[in-house]
């Protein structure tokens, strides 16, 4: 018996050492699930994103629940830098969305929105470049630089005015050569697929 009871309390003085934190009860992580999905339905950014965070730290390695996350905070700061960019103030929408990159850094769609944003920056030099080429070199050179600054946007209406502008160079460079042939000069003229 005396046996037993020096046992009995080794066995009590262990225990509370063994510490082990009591998983999350079911309820409590299905109520706090089911409390984001409705902040995020109802466009109640705040509230979602410590909701988030309650749920990330309960569950650290839902993959699904990151991006979810991360794509609730992209979307709270690309719809401010929205309302800029319909105002028409770029610079306005970048700084909005580098705000956004400050509060949650790394975050992937807020730094693909930023990169797009730049991208948009130059538009307008590059958009300029093309219109006032005066030659069809210069028209190749302005032409190569928009699709390289524009390589990762697939927009169709951006691949026809680049199709139009090819032609233009082309009708530029049937122009010179009938100029030229009336001249009797002879300027070679680089095509678009020299390089």
């Amino acid at each position: 018996m005396k046996y037993w009871l020096c046992l009995a309390f080794l066995f009590l003085l262990v225990l509370p050492g063994c510490r082990r934190e009591a998983p999350v009860p079911p309820t409590e992580r299905n109520d706090l699930t089911i409390r984001f999905f409705r902040s995020l339905r109802n466009n109640e950014g705040e509230a979602a994103a410590l909701q988030g965070q309650k749920l990330l730290e309960m569950e650290k390695r839902n993959y699904f629940l990151q991006r979810l996350i991360e794509i609730q905070q992209a979307n709270r700061c690309t719809r401010n830098a929205q309302r800029h960019l319909n105002a028409g103030h770029l610079e306005s929408a970048i700084k909005e969305i580098q705000s956004g990159l400050r509060r949650f850094p790394g975050n992937r769609e807020l730094l693909k929105s930023l990169d797009q944003l730049r991208k948009l920056r130059y538009a307008g030099k590059y958009i300029a470049e093309m219109r006032y080429a005066p030659t069809p070199a210069a028209m190749n050179s302005a032409l190569f630089a928009a699709r390289n600054g524009f390589s990762d946007i697939k927009s169709p209406a951006l691949q026809r005015y680049f199709k139009w502008y090819e032609e233009s160079i082309k009708r530029k460079q049937r122009q010179m050569s009938a100029s030229n042939e009336k001249t009797g000069a002879q300027v070679p003229i680089r095509s678009f697929d020299d390089k």
